[in-house]
């Protein structure tokens, strides 16, 4: 049994890394869509991964609320993040929706399991990672049960705030796994790095369609659509 835990590590550290590499590539070449296509895609093969090597530690070998948190967030950012560029103005699927809502269980399950038991956990660190993966389960349920034909033109900045918050989790795992001594700094740092990433990018993406659109009118042409560029 400590074999196969020690393997799951192995792997799972080794491909966070390379995770962690890929997707500053993918950003990088985020204005060239050829190349950020293809890093995206390594990055999100290796989130899941990532993902799948720490669900197998969690429930095999051992439990950290932080760690299932931050499981929970990166992989499901990661895959609606990628859902979002796949489906763009299209509505979620059926699917998509419940996975959405058993995201959103799952982390309510396991916070309130988490009170209940006590023990040594950060809520400083819990909460804020529960905030996240709740405000971006429920904004996807809001965007397809309601507001869909307000919030479809959005997908790109979707798409740039779930990537980086993927981004995110693995970071801010290695980051307090490799630092613990610097613990709850450690972890909630990359996070504030990659909310302040996010603030950027989705404003810059802002000011260009803005220059586009108002290029676009003052050559009498209908504005473009959005193209894949985050």
């Amino acid at each position: 049994m400590q074999l196969l835990h020690n393997l799951n590590i192995t792997i799972h550290v080794i491909f966070g890394t390379i995770g962690l590499l890929i997707g500053l590539l993918a950003l990088f070449y985020r204005n060239r869509s050829q190349r950020h296509i293809r890093y995206g895609l390594y990055f999100l093969y290796t989130l899941t991964i990532v993902v799948g090597t720490a669900f197998i530690g969690i429930l095999c070998f051992r439990s950290n609320p932080f760690l299932l948190l931050l499981t929970l967030l990166g992989g499901y950012v990661g895959y609606s993040g990628f859902r979002t560029i796949r489906l763009r103005e299209q509505p979620a699927s059926t699917i998509d929706l419940l996975i959405s809502i058993g995201v959103l269980i799952t982390g309510g399950i396991y916070l309130g399991s988490m009170e209940l038991a006590g023990g040594n956990w950060s809520p400083s660190v819990v909460y804020p990672t529960l905030s996240a993966l709740v405000l971006v389960a429920g904004y996807d349920l809001i965007k397809r049960l309601w507001l869909f034909d307000k919030l479809k033109t959005w997908w790109l900045y979707e798409h740039i705030y779930k990537m980086i918050s993927a981004y995110s989790a693995i970071l801010s795992a290695f980051s307090g796994t490799v630092f613990p001594q610097y613990k709850p700094c450690s972890q909630i740092l990359p996070s504030a790095l990659c909310v302040s990433a996010i603030i950027y990018f989705i404003w810059q993406q802002a000011k260009n369609r803005k220059s586009v659109s108002s290029h676009s009118k003052g050559l009498g042409m209908s504005e473009p659509k959005q193209s894949y560029s985050s």
